[in-house]
Formats: C-alpha cells, structure tokens, sequence
C-alpha cells in the first residue's frame, strides 16, 4: 500500500479570517486513500483523523490510520445485518445511509450519523495540532434536510464541533440530486454550501475554503475548493462545470478571471469542454 503513494508534506494556507485550509494535491491523495480503504457500494460518510508530520513521510501516517482502524473491521460492522450500526473506531467513524426500506428505525443520512460522534474522536486526539480530520460524505449535505437550519434534522450545529481541531476539511464527490420527489435548482444547492460553510455555531464558522469537492475517475482523484474569489464554485454545486488544469486560467474562451482560485473550472460546452455526469442522479433517502 505505502508504494502507492507518494510522498507528500501537508501544506497549511492561512489567510486571514480564515481557519488553516489543506493543499488540494495532499487533499486529493488523502481523499483517494480514505475512500479506497474505506468506501462502500451506495451512501457513506466517514470522519478519518490522520496524523500530520512535516519531515515524515505521508504513507507512514496513513499506514498509522490502516492499523488502528483495519478497512475490513470498518466495512464489517457497518455492513452487519443490523442496519443502525455506525463504527465508531480510534481514527475513523463511519456509517452507511439508513432507509426505511432496509428495515431501519428510522431514516437518516449518513453524514448525519456520523457527525455524532466528532467528539469521539476528539477525545481519542492526543495533540490535536498533529491531526487533520478530513470529513467524507459521497454526496453533497441536502437542501432539505442536513444544511436546512429550520430541519431538526441538520448537520450544521453537529457539524461546528470540527472546529475542535485546527486542520480539517469537509469533503463530498457527487452532488445530490434525489431520484424521487424534487429536482434542487443550482441556485438552491449552491445556498446549502453556503449555509453550511457560513454557519456559526459554538466553534465558529466551518469556512467556505475549507469545504472541497473530490472526485475523478480511474483512481485519479482531483479535489476543487468550493471557493472562488470567496464565492461558491460553481463545480460544487453544478455538473454543468468541469474543472481544468490551473494553468488555463478564468473561463475557457472567455475573458480570465481574477482573484483565488480562478482557472479551476469551465462551463460544458465551452470550446475545449467536456461532457459532465448530469444525467445521474444519487439518492440518500
């Protein structure tokens, strides 16, 4: 496992007003990890803290993460014929969505199950300077339910308790567009990230630039920041958007854009774009 993956320093951006935000080439290399090691056919999220050294190799923490959580115990429990079970490890808490169909007590997504146990993790954190927590959920928060701060249901004070650490991020793949009942605007989906980046509650605000979208095909993960020039990226809430390599900066065929995170996207059907995954939909419930 570690020769596959090379090795890298974590690199954390400050600026200010902003909480520490993690490089998105680590990010990206940690993504593909966590979801490799971890990930299940359909909905899951995880909560993974993985040990940080600036003059240690990256796979060697990773391997840390492996020992003290093995994929197959993890996989396992959240498996079990006993739909409700959440893993709740050393380094990783995980959990599966939950359907009424599948005979569970009640329906919930999965990222909201695995909020409840941040603080968990955080007492099992020795130094919490050491450790990133990188929060996985396969599908962008709800509009509905998980960033709506009306639902009794939502994340967002659940959340807030990732700001016990000082290196986090909260990471998704796929945007969520539910199979039945209402199709989301991007407009709506676009105010869910921003609720959910802007909230504040006993910790503070999350950050819009630390919440990040990863995903890739053929084991090449790419990770974007959902901010650009302090504003929502448009890869994160629409499949109508690719990202391009950062060297071909603003819009494609169209005047550059100025400010962070410019050149990281592009309409589909601009000159050179390519066809996104519009047509599939994911459901969570």
């Amino acid at each position: 496992m570690a020769g596959l993956w090379r090795t890298v320093l974590l690199v954390s951006l400050l600026a200010p007003g902003h909480l520490a935000a993690v490089d998105q080439n680590v990010l990206s290399d940690f993504t593909q990890f966590i979801t490799q090691s971890y990930g299940i056919p359909g909905m899951y999220s995880l909560a993974v803290r993985i040990p940080l050294s600036n003059n240690q190799n990256q796979n060697i923490n990773l391997q840390q993460v492996l020992k003290s959580d093995p994929p197959e115990r993890v996989k396992d429990e959240i498996n079990k014929d006993n739909v409700d079970n959440v893993y709740i490890g050393t380094r990783v808490v995980a959990a599966k969505v939950l359907k009424w169909e599948e005979g569970a007590a009640k329906a919930a997504h999965a990222e909201s199950r695995v909020v409840d146990h941040l603080d968990h993790l955080f007492r099992e954190s020795k130094n919490i300077d050491d450790d990133l927590v990188l929060f996985y959920v396969y599908a962008s928060p709800c509009v509905e339910k998980c960033s709506a701060e009306k639902h009794p249901e939502n994340i967002l004070k659940r959340i807030n308790h990732i700001l016990q650490w000082k290196n986090y991020s909260f990471v998704f793949s796929k945007i969520f567009k539910p199979k039945n009942g209402k199709i989301n605007t991007d407009q709506e989906r676009k105010d869910a990230l921003q609720k959910l980046a802007t909230y504040k509650g006993e910790f503070g605000s999350i950050g819009l630039n630390n919440i990040f979208r990863c995903d890739g095909e053929r084991g090449k993960m790419q990770c974007v920041s959902c901010s650009t020039s302090g504003q929502v990226t448009p890869f994160c809430y629409s499949d109508d958007t690719q990202p391009v390599p950062r060297q071909n900066r603003g819009w494609r065929g169209g005047e550059a854009e100025k400010g962070a995170g410019a050149g990281v996207w592009e309409r589909v059907g601009a000159e050179g774009g390519e066809a996104g995954s519009s047509g599939q939909r994911y459901e969570k419930n």
